[in-house]
């Protein structure tokens, strides 16, 4: 055969190319020592199917025995229990990384991150008017109060709402100051034209309110306030046991009712917080102990005309009763009979239904073997602080001497699994039981938004906070790294049940916007589950919310989405935000970037905002809009 044709043959052409394909790979091999993470499709980030070929997993700084899969990128923050288990006062430490590789991965090719402009579908954009906002409220209420003799009253307990259109009256976070010139008289200054109410939370009178309406920039009107006090009256309270006997001695909790103060409600939902200083008007519980007189009666003075339960505890021997009644006397003597009955009622905080001391030996396991747990603590309640320790531990068995019998919750942590393991259990008088807790995997990925760059001071750092549903207070916080990728990913293993994930910005480092919020999981045994959050730059977005003669329109609420108007999803009704009563909206995690912002003041119609704009955001900047007009 020829020279030339031998070298033309498929044998020779096929080794040519496996040579010419491996010096390639050995190049791009060199150039990729420190690649990124690829940008994952949402399309793949929903199979739930981590790639288990990758080595040090989630728990490759953990005891040995446990295996892990795929990277863990992210830094323990200890946030468990809003506590901190490290002992460094809750504060992230930057040189914590189990695996030391920072989340970056070496088997995949580099990919540039911030490339490309994120592009918003064609939607409604009104133009932006603004105008010359009143700088500083230059209106102001007089509320004169006295009492029912016409006395003025040096005293006053007082509460401002403010008329905000759909949302009816909403709280005005402000203190009046008394007027030292007039007995009797206090001011509500500074405030913007427009109606409101003010109402008396002064404990022992009886509610009383007055609205006023203020027009113009400088008017200043006067309310007067009369204070008549709550009527009181004799109630008897006869109290016995199922038997017919009564008790020598009751524990008493009474609850009064306060004045009530405006729900914080929205269009498309409650807020959180309303952020207002006016004392809630809620009475704390009175609770003491007292002697009963003969037929187990016990002698109260109550406001007529006001709903008051009071809880009535008693023991026998080791056996603690309850009873329960609620009374709103009337004017003269009113009686009542009240029964006691084992774990009814109120327990005074204790767990529900606990009717005697009891005793709890429980023996916890991991997957069937011995496991090392740092912290295995009872709560009473899962939304609360306070918790009871084991009274003993030896090796894998927990006892706690002395406890209330009824429902606990248990909260176990340990190295090998990343988030607390919560259960309720039922304590009886003498309880043995043994609990093994199960596990599956959770993939967390954190992608940029396109177009979204590395701050320019610091790092681009996001947080994971991993809550067993319905624990309130009880979670654990992990540190992820975003800086030079476009997109990272965390591993847990967490115990099996129902959870919410939240990711954030950790604190001192730049701000970040994160969508979703939230999202939530059912982790079963041996399961794999993934969740997916898209990050973006964060941009503090300001304006003020007014009409056309620069008024402010108050508590206006407003979206930043990148849906338009009319298909943006209901899941969304949850990032609405609210503005203060003189207008003035502010966030520090608007996205950066091309955005619709929509603002509602009339309307109620979540696919109709009265206002939507289209904004372009500067990264980890600021945007100020000023005086934007929203309504005539």
């Amino acid at each position: 055969m020829r020279l030339a044709d031998r070298l033309n043959s498929f044998p020779v052409i096929a080794v040519a190319a496996l040579l010419v394909a491996s010096l390639l790979g050995f190049v791009i091999g060199l150039s990729t020592s420190d690649s990124v993470a690829p940008t994952i499709p949402q399309s793949e980030l929903d199979q739930s199917s981590p790639d288990s070929s990758r080595s040090g997993g989630p728990l490759s700084a953990l005891p040995s025995g446990t295996t892990g899969k795929g990277n863990r990128g992210g830094k323990a923050n200890g946030g468990s229990n809003r506590r901190d288990p490290a002992g460094n006062g809750g504060k992230i430490d930057p040189d914590r990384n189990p695996n030391g590789n920072g989340g970056t991965t070496t088997d995949n090719p580099p990919i540039k991150f911030g490339t490309g402009v994120r592009k918003l579908p064609e939607g409604r954009a009104d133009e932006i008017l603004t105008a010359e906002a009143v700088a500083k409220g230059g209106c102001s209420i007089d509320v004169s109060v006295s009492d029912i003799n016409n006395n003025p009253l040096p005293f006053a307990l007082l509460a401002l709402d403010v008329n905000s259109g759909p949302l009816g009256w909403q709280t005005v976070p402000k203190q009046p100051q008394a007027q030292p010139e007039t007995r009797g008289v206090f001011r509500f200054g500074e405030l913007y034209p427009g109606e409101y109410r003010v109402r008396s939370l002064q404990t022992n009178y009886k509610p009383v309110e007055a609205s006023v309406r203020l027009i113009g920039d400088e008017s200043s009107e006067s309310v007067s306030i009369t204070l008549e006090p709550l009527e009181y009256s004799q109630v008897e309270f006869f109290v016995h046991f199922e038997d017919g006997n009564s008790p020598d001695e009751v524990e008493l909790r009474i609850l009064r009712n306060g004045q009530d103060v405006t729900a914080s409600e929205g269009r498309f939902g409650k807020y959180e917080s309303e952020g207002s200083t006016v004392p809630g008007g809620v009475i704390p519980p009175t609770r003491y102990r007292q002697r009963t007189a003969g037929g187990g009666m016990v002698k109260l003075t109550l406001p007529v005309g006001q709903t008051t339960q009071i809880d009535f505890s008693s023991w026998i021997e080791q056996q603690q009763y309850f009873g329960s009644t609620t009374v709103t006397p009337t004017a003269g003597l009113t009686q009542q009979t009240v029964t006691l009955k084992p774990g009814a009622g109120d327990s005074g905080g204790l767990p529900q239904g606990a009717t005697a001391l009891g005793k709890l030996s429980l023996t916890l396991t991991l997957k069937g073997k011995p496991a090392t747990f740092t912290r295995v603590n009872l709560y009473k309640d899962v939304n609360d602080f306070q918790y009871r320790a084991p009274s003993t531990t030896e090796d894998n068995k927990y006892v706690w001497q002395n406890i209330f019998t009824g429902s606990w919750f248990l909260v176990a942590e340990s190295a090998d699994f990343h988030a607390p393991y919560v259960q309720q259990i039922e304590v009886e008088s003498d309880t043995v039981m043994g609990v093994d807790i199960k596990t599956g995997h959770l993939r967390v990925h954190a992608t940029r938004a396109p177009g979204t760059p590395d701050p320019e001071s610091g790092e681009a750092r996001y947080r994971v906070r991993l809550r067993p549903m319905g624990s309130g207070t009880i979670e654990r916080a992990y540190n992820g790294n975003l800086t030079g990728k476009q997109a990272d990913f965390i591993d847990f293993y967490v115990p099996t049940g129902d959870y919410d994930v939240r990711v954030e910005s950790p604190e001192n480092y730049a701000k970040l916007a994160v969508s979703p919020e939230k999202q939530s999981f059912a982790m079963e045994e041996g399961g794999d589950q993934s969740v997916a959050f898209t990050i973006s730059a964060a941009t503090t977005l300001k304006f003020r919310a007014v009409n056309s003669v620069g008024s402010p329109v108050p508590n206006a609420e407003y979206l930043i989405t990148f849906h338009a108007a009319g298909s943006v999803p209901e899941s969304e009704k949850g990032n609405v935000e609210k503005g203060g009563y003189d207008g003035v909206c502010e966030t520090a995690i608007a996205p950066s970037g091309p955005v619709y912002l929509m603002i509602w003041t009339d309307s109620t119609d979540w696919n109709n905002p009265d206002k939507v704009f289209e904004l372009d955001l500067p990264a980890y900047g600021i945007k100020d809009l000023g005086a934007v007009v929203v309504q005539q």
